[in-house]
């Protein structure tokens, strides 16, 4: 029979190396590169806002209205973002000579873009929120019309 001590211990013993088993397993399966979703995470601009860190380094997808300005472009999150302007509600985008000039006529619209996000978080000491990099796509979104579409 065994005593009541050593089946206390054997117990303290087992829950003990429960405990430290799936930190183990975090510790050295984890490797130190960011794994990367091969399909964008489709994701809504104030939920962005709200938890920017979350989803930093991921390829995201989402719909905001597009402010291109000379080396102060950025998707908002409502067009009376940028009249105030509500930096926070803001991320900045990365963007080339070369995409601002493709994109330059959905300035001002509202646009969904796709990119990878390079967040501050939303208490960071930056303006914005954070900055999409990367970017792949930004499409003309409703009430957006493109012209080639208008019919005369």
């Amino acid at each position: 029979m065994i005593s009541r001590s050593l089946k206390y211990k054997m117990l303290r013993y087992a829950l003990s190396v429960l405990m430290v088993s799936p930190l183990v397993l975090i510790r050295t399966s984890g490797s130190s590169e960011v794994k990367k979703p091969s399909e964008p995470v489709n994701i809504g601009m104030l939920a962005l806002l709200a938890t920017p860190q979350k989803y930093d380094e991921q390829v995201i997808r989402t719909i905001g209205y597009l402010s291109l300005r000379s080396n102060d472009n950025a998707l908002f999150f409502h067009e009376e973002d940028v009249q105030i302007p509500l930096l926070k509600d803001s991320f900045a985008l990365d963007l080339d000579l070369d995409q601002e000039k493709e994109f330059k006529a959905l300035n001002l619209t509202y646009v969904m873009v796709q990119g990878t996000l390079r967040s501050r978080g939303a208490d960071g000491p930056a303006l914005n929120s954070g900055t999409i990099t990367h970017i792949t796509m930004v499409h003309g979104w409703k009430p957006y019309v493109p012209f080639d579409q208008i019919k005369r």
